[in-house]
């Protein structure tokens, strides 16, 4: 009996070993796979980081543009400075720049003479004169006026962009030649707009993201390493590496105008893939040896088996029933915005409809809208339209009072509002009241540089807003949901035929 005893223990331990073994076996490729997968993530935030910064500099050309194509700017610096109208300038700037989206702003005559060049104080929102230091780098940076001639037809599309290392901190500058409103020749000047890259700035480059950005000054022994093509600011480092078990770092780098690299903008983020991963191999490592102690115990100890047997599953299978119902959440909420996705929408008008046949009640569905979308992704990018979608959701999701009601992702920026009970002056009380709720986000939504929007005829308005079509319905027999969602769909369109921003209810 002792020998048999005893060779059942030896099988327990060599069963225990060989699960440890396959733990240890897969630790390492597993690991190697997470790092993979976090990697990608990183390179696509570090992609989005890249476009939110060249969205800024091309918002600093096209306020540029638009500053030097001004007829009377192309008067004025083409005039001599003791002939040129006086008051133009500070008629023309002063007690408006805290509305546009530069701090730095230069201006230098046909002649090559800087007329002004000036910084908005961040207290008074007002222009102010530079400092001392930051003209004179200003003044001597020649690529800033490196255009063309002026029988060139180059000079229309010519521009600078790069940036200038300057204290405190450094600046993304944009040049344009001042040119008649045509867009013509000949050049009259130069006009120099700068944004300042603070922490602020970084701040909002990762906003809504687990990332983290700082930029740091490169040696000048270690510039020449670094090169970019003509006329490139940013370039993507390409190269992310674990800082150790909890960061992950990429790196980007900025050019200045003689493409040369002076910062380096590093951007850190949690490695939750790899976290996530190892603690799940640790866990796994546990249960394995946890499986192989059991089993050895329940082989030692004969009496107890059936007792730790039921224990056992009765634990695998709560954690199992708890699996499935985590699953079943994630299977009907919309990964973006954490309201019900259209799986759920549809699945919950069903059972409110059969419930409304049966009791004949009304049952009241509204659609709404986000207006003009698209040109808020063109104007203000993928990721602060994002931000607006989840913004928007949750606006609607505290505005419901009842808790059989349901807000919905319907579409891209499409949303669904079922209201069960309720008759169709109820709903479009609901309707108005999500309305308002959505006009006091005041998410801006202003566009003045898009002339397709305004040769369409189309408005952004000056804050985000949504149309609402409500219908409403009591189910009878030969009816069916798709009627519902039909009217409902069909009430929106005229709420956007109307004007938007409102609500149509029949």
């Amino acid at each position: 009996m002792n020998t048999r005893y005893k060779a059942l223990l030896w099988s327990n331990v060599s069963l225990v070993l060989v699960l440890l073994g396959i733990s240890v076996g897969m630790r390492q490729p597993l690991l190697q796979q997470f790092s993979v997968l976090e990697r990608q993530i990183m390179a696509k935030q570090m992609s989005h980081v890249t476009d939110a910064i060249l969205m800024h500099a091309e918002q600093l050309d096209t306020n540029a543009v638009a500053e030097a194509s001004w007829t009377e700017m192309h008067t004025y610096l083409g005039t001599k400075a003791v002939d040129a109208d006086p008051n133009f300038y500070a008629d023309s700037y002063f007690g408006s720049v805290g509305t546009w989206k530069y701090d730095t702003l230069g201006l230098s005559d046909r002649w090559g003479t800087w007329r002004h060049l000036d910084r908005v104080n961040v207290q008074t929102q007002m222009l102010q004169v530079a400092p001392a230091n930051l003209r004179q780098q200003i003044i001597q940076s020649l690529e800033l006026q490196r255009f063309p001639s002026d029988h060139e037809p180059a000079l229309t599309e010519s521009r600078s962009i790069f940036v200038m290392a300057t204290a405190p901190h450094p600046l993304l500058l944009a040049s344009r030649p001042v040119l008649k409103s045509t867009g013509q020749g000949p050049r009259h000047g130069t006009i120099v707009l700068g944004k300042e890259l603070n922490q602020a700035f970084l701040d909002e480059l990762v906003r809504n993201t687990t990332l983290t950005a700082q930029l740091i000054p490169i040696a000048p022994s270690r510039r020449t390493d670094l090169t970019a093509e003509p006329g490139q600011f940013l370039k993507n480092g390409g190269n992310i590496q674990a800082l150790n078990q909890q960061w992950l770092a990429g790196e980007l780098f900025l050019f200045d105008g003689k493409e040369q690299a002076i910062y380096r903008l590093r951007v850190t983020a949690p490695r939750l893939e790899y976290q996530q991963g190892l603690a799940m191999l640790n866990q796994l490592t546990i249960i394995l040896f946890a499986v192989g102690i059991t089993l050895g115990t329940v082989i030692s100890w004969l009496m107890d088996r059936n007792f730790r047997h039921q224990q056992t599953l009765q634990s695998s299978q709560a954690a199992l029933r708890l699996t499935n119902l985590e699953l079943e959440k994630l299977a009907n909420l919309d990964g973006l915005t954490l309201v019900a996705n259209r799986r759920a929408f549809e699945h919950y008008l069903q059972l409110e409809w059969l419930r409304a046949l049966r009791n004949q009640t009304p049952l009241t569905l509204i659609l709404c809208d986000i207006d003009y979308f698209k040109h808020f992704n063109d104007s203000y990018g993928h990721l602060a339209g994002d931000a607006c979608l989840v913004q928007i959701a949750l606006a609607l999701k505290r505005a419901l009072k009842r808790p059989s009601d349901l807000v919905a992702r319907y579409g891209g920026e499409e949303f669904a509002i079922i209201l069960p009970e309720t008759t169709l002056a109820g709903g479009k009380i609901v309707a108005q009241q999500l309305l308002e709720q959505i006009q006091e986000l005041k998410i801006a939504h202003t566009n003045p540089a898009d002339q397709a929007v305004r040769q369409s005829g189309a408005s952004t308005g000056e804050f985000v807003s949504l149309s609402f079509g409500v219908a409403s319905i009591t189910p009878q027999p030969h009816d069916c949901a798709d009627a519902l969602i039909a009217q409902s769909d069909q009430n929106l369109y005229a709420a956007k035929d109307l004007g938007r921003n409102q609500v149509f209810a029949s």
